[in-house]
């Protein structure tokens, strides 16, 4: 009965020393795929910023755009508007 007592003992001593050592590499382990998973996160949310700016500069540049269009199409109806009321001089045949 000592001599399997013994054996078990030494048994569980022999597994929990592997137990023990292993923690730490896995440790390493995971904290290095948590690192990585978290710039892996940062470097999508980067990539989604990155996309919103551009679809956002895009806008800008529609706009802009636009608002030139109008502002000569204002110009426009600004120089008919002055033409229009510019009175024409009287010449000599206009007179009675």
């Amino acid at each position: 009965m000592r001599i399997v007592l013994l054996i078990f003992i030494f048994a569980l001593s022999n597994l929990g020393h592997h137990a023990i050592a292993q923690p730490p590499t896995n440790d390493t382990d995971l904290l290095n795929a948590e690192q990585r998973d978290a710039r892996l996160r940062e470097q999508q949310e980067l990539e989604a910023r990155t996309n919103d700016l551009q679809a956002q500069q895009e806008t800008t540049r529609e706009l802009l755009d636009q608002q030139d269009q109008y502002l000569k199409a204002l110009r426009a109806q600004i120089k008919a508007i002055k033409q229009a009321n510019t009175p024409t001089p009287y010449t000599h045949k206009d007179t009675p």
